[in-house]
């Protein structure tokens, strides 16, 4: 059995400022730090065998802050980015919706195929998860892995760790630094918590 920890990364500063961030690399400002120390004062128990990243700096920091001094190897990888968002990228809803307008009106339809110009599709996304979920649970059958990565990207890994269809990419949603936990089976996979924001109640 895997157990799969998946934690989105902190706050930054496009976050803060409601920008798409897609594989644009931004930072955590400090309240995403504290977001990432609150998480790591909630799993200081977890006897994680390995953690992975994705490889953007406000991933790679979340996930550092999480493992503080234990000795346990992260490895940060491309295939946990977040989607490419192509022209979107910098951009608030407001600032592409005046800028691209056809474009806008396309992404608010839950079309699998849609992409922004030199951007990614939800099923391209997917499937880039789900097969390093797959290989994951090869590599790992008997630890607790911790993964931290993108709200977007994250969302279509538990989707197909889950065998839900890919129309499921839009039933949820994923908080700054919250805690969700899936454990595989041979045969099956089972969600035992998801977007759990408790330990981040004292953060301001």
């Amino acid at each position: 059995m895997t157990t799969f920890y998946i934690v989105r990364h902190g706050e930054t500063l496009w976050n803060a400022e409601g920008r798409i961030q897609g594989h644009t690399d931004v930072g955590l400002i400090e309240r995403g730090r504290e977001q990432a120390r609150a998480t790591a004062r909630r799993l200081a128990g977890n006897a994680f065998g390995v953690a992975y990243s994705s490889d953007m700096s406000r991933t790679i920091e979340t996930a550092q802050i999480i493992l503080g001094e234990r000795d346990i190897p992260l490895n940060s990888v491309p295939e946990l980015r977040e989607y490419n968002k192509g022209v979107f990228e910098g951009l608030t809803p407001d600032e592409y919706r005046e800028q691209y307008p056809h474009l806008y009106e396309s992404s608010l339809v839950n079309d699998p195929d849609f992409a922004p110009p030199g951007g990614e599709t939800i099923r391209q996304c997917q499937s880039r998860l789900s097969q390093f979920f797959s290989c994951l649970r090869e590599q790992h059958p008997n630890d607790e892995v911790l993964i931290v990565g993108h709200g977007g990207s994250l969302r279509s890994g538990i989707v197909a760790l889950l065998g839900l269809p890919l129309e499921a990419n839009w039933k949820f949603v994923m908080h700054n630094c919250a805690v969700s936990m899936v454990r595989t089976y041979p045969d099956n996979s089972v969600m035992h918590l998801y977007n759990d924001t408790s330990h981040l109640k004292d953060v301001r």
